[in-house]
């Protein structure tokens, strides 16, 4: 690891080399590893070590941006020449005022971090993994899977005197088993890898790939769904970038547009982002250096709030919440720790008040179809079963689904008290959720 004396180093260090009027130092990167399995068989054990430079300058509204992962003293001073010759060539930007500007506030550098994450090693990895296959060849079924280690080290500098570094860790444990005509799926992450459990995986994810055998075939149609946090995550996972961000609003392709303030969802619906909550994989700061402000989206189904960075923000009048992406990115800001509020059931119990629905296990291959009115299509995938008078009966084969997240998060009507974080790039922190009326528009034959 670099540490954070020689982050802060090397990004003083840029900012004395530009002659910019506004220069902008970001170092990101870290140590990364994976055990990696497949049909019962480990066959890779490796770890990388690797951090990006990103440069951006200003010379009034001209705005230029270079990085580089190559730490050297020629590469730092190419990479700030070539982010200077950028921006001169640049058309300006009617929407730059500045780069942000420093907030004196007190941030724990740790909250992230966990030392048994941070020294969690391939034989430790490898003996969890060990666990998984011996399982399910004891049930003649295939794994596959990873076990990640991740320990990240971001640092960000620029010449308006914002000085920031933190670094965490993050563990993630997937298990995908596949049978004859069935799989299962089961994944935890968490900042800390003793919360990590090896047997809650290798017995969800045995559990429903021996469920999953012989499917057999229901008709399209409307239906009462139970979704997993894989499969809600995945389904609502793109409101970050279609509607809960100040591009989207600006752009108009958010369907909060002017409704501020109006009920758009059910009363049980409250998202927000939080990342200082230790309901998530927490980063106290953003890409550009700002803190991280707890942005409320949605509070008992009323529409209250998207998320900024500092482009967004002085176009706005507003303040940055401290959202922005690596820059420059047409993606930015983004939620970077959504997390989505939970019920009072347990998931027993929602089974329980389904007269005939499915459980979904998963989706995959989602997109968007209709940005403004969050319409989204995709597959079940590892996991569907039919649910009648309460029970789940017997295992189907999987369906797409053409679903609006609008009207989906309208007629939801329970939420588990459980939670589990969804981590994939960016985490998400979402319960189960029990929805009427889901729309189904194809099978499949498997």
């Amino acid at each position: 690891m670099i540490g954070k004396e020689k982050a802060l180093e090397i990004l003083k260090k840029v900012i004395s080399m530009s002659n910019a009027e506004q220069t902008e130092a970001v170092l990101s990167g870290g140590k990364s590893f994976v055990t990696a399995y497949a049909n019962n068989y480990i066959h890779r054990n490796s770890g990388t070590e690797d951090y990006t430079l990103s440069v951006r300058v200003a010379f009034g509204k001209k705005v230029g941006a270079a990085s580089v992962n190559d730490l050297s003293e020629e590469s730092i001073e190419k990479v700030v020449k070539d982010a200077m010759l950028i921006a001169e060539n640049q058309r300006e930007n009617p929407d730059f005022v500045s780069f942000a500007k420093p907030e004196y506030v007190e941030i724990n550098e740790e909250a992230g971090f966990s030392e048994d994450t941070a020294n969690f090693g391939a034989m430790q990895r490898a003996e969890a993994v060990k666990k998984i296959i011996d399982a399910a060849k004891e049930k003649k079924l295939n794994a596959t899977g990873t076990f990640e280690v991740e320990i990240n080290e971001l640092a960000v500098v620029n010449s308006l005197n914002v000085e920031r570094y933190a670094k965490r860790t993050v563990a993630s444990l997937k298990s995908v088993v596949l049978g004859e005509n069935s799989s299962g799926y089961s994944k935890e992450s968490a900042v800390n890898v003793k919360d990590i459990s090896v047997e809650r995986v290798l017995n969800e994810s045995i559990g429903v790939a021996e469920k999953g055998k012989n499917p057999s075939a229901v008709e399209p149609g409307k239906y009462e769904v139970i979704l997993t946090p894989y499969a809600l995550a995945e389904f609502i996972s793109h409101l970050g970038y279609l509607t809960l961000n100040a591009r989207a609003l600006k752009e108009g392709s958010s369907f909060l547009v002017g409704k501020f303030g109006q009920k758009l969802l059910g009363d049980n619906i409250t998202m927000l982002d939080d990342g200082l909550s230790d309901e998530t994989i927490p980063m106290p700061f953003d890409f550009e250096g700002v803190p991280k402000k707890k942005v409320i989206f949605f509070e008992n189904g009323v529409a209250k709030g998207v998320v900024y960075d500092t482009l967004t923000a002085y176009k706005e009048g507003k303040e940055s919440t401290g959202h922005a992406l690596p820059q420059p990115s047409p993606f930015s800001p983004y939620p970077m720790n959504f997390i989505m509020e939970g019920g009072q059931s347990s998931v027993e119990e929602m089974i329980s008040h389904v007269e005939k629905g499915l459980f979904v296990q998963r989706f995959w291959y989602t997109n968007p179809m209709d940005p403004r009115k969050a319409v989204i299509t995709g597959m079940t995938r590892d996991g569907l079963f039919l649910i009648e008078n309460g029970k789940i009966t017997k295992p189907l084969q999987n369906m797409r689904f053409t679903e609006s997240i609008i009207t989906a998060l309208n007629n939801t009507v329970e939420l588990s008290e459980t939670k589990k974080i969804i981590y994939d790039m960016v985490p998400m922190t979402v319960p189960y959720a029990r929805i009427k009326d889901f729309t189904f528009t194809g099978k499949t034959e498997f």
